[in-house]
């Protein structure tokens, strides 16, 4: 009876490592984001969309056939986001350009990102610090 049991136990453990040991889902943002401006058809100034920000994302193990991305930027007051973006995926590691929208400057800022793999928010980098260039 002791035997039945710790050798449950064996194959219970074993089979826990393997799923930790299985490839993590991964976001990475870049540090360098480029500004989205056009001109104004009217007026002729130029107006700054966003920023697009790009990323490294991975869903790991049982690659989904899309994931979603999004992407916050921050530059001192300003905020935006792009909003839950739907991309297909190609499996494994890509490297993916997202627009968080907003009055968006050349310079400094910050950027955090969540990425969902199927039905599981799974990665997740909060603050990383950007630079916006034009």
């Amino acid at each position: 009876m002791i035997h039945r049991i710790l050798s449950s136990v064996g194959i219970l453990v074993f089979a826990l490592g393997t799923v930790v040991l299985a490839d993590p889902p991964t976001v990475s943002i870049q540090q360098q984001a480029t500004l989205d401006q056009i001109v104004d058809p009217v007026f002729g100034d130029v107006i700054n969309l966003g920023a697009v920000v790009t990323v490294v994302v991975n869903c790991g193990d049982g690659d989904p056939s899309e994931f979603q991305l999004e992407v916050a930027v921050r530059q001192g007051d300003v905020a935006g986001t792009s909003g839950g973006v739907f991309i297909p995926s190609t499996g494994g590691r890509q490297v993916v350009s997202v627009e968080a929208f907003g009055p968006f400057n050349p310079g400094d800022a910050s950027a955090s990102a969540t990425l969902v793999c199927g039905p599981l928010a799974e990665g997740l980098q909060l603050g990383a610090t950007i630079k916006i260039s034009e």
